[in-house]
């Protein structure tokens, strides 16, 4: 299953520091939008909540080529389904261990019953 969609991840700058309207210390987004995917930008660090600026500015100075962004949609959709495959291995992982520990008590519990009995 292959989902699509907008979103950023953010990190603090390193150098050439930026300042918002806040006049807070811009934070470096990434975004992972269809149309700019990895792409670098400033951002308010509050900028979800009430009191953040729509302060934007973009890091990098190009949005790279056709095929680079291609590639990095590829991956993170990949990145996405592997994601998922995972998690449903988990729950089943989780379900066989709840299995084979109900099997061992009910091992258990016939073992003392065949001692009591024969």
């Amino acid at each position: 299953m292959v989902r699509s969609g907008s979103g950023s991840s953010r990190r603090r700058p390193k150098s050439g520091r930026r300042l918002c309207s806040c006049a807070l210390e811009a934070t470096i987004y990434q975004a992972w939008t269809e149309k700019n995917p990895g792409r670098r930008f400033y951002g308010c660090p509050r900028f979800k909540e009430p009191n953040g600026c729509n302060f934007f500015s973009w890091y990098d100075k190009e949005d790279g080529t056709l095929w680079q962004k291609r590639a990095l949609l590829e991956a993170r959709d990949e990145i996405r389904e592997q994601s998922l495959v995972i998690e449903q291995l988990k729950e089943t992982i989780a379900e066989l261990r709840s299995n084979l520990e109900k099997k061992e008590n009910e091992d258990e519990i016939v073992r003392k019953f065949e001692e009591f009995f024969v």
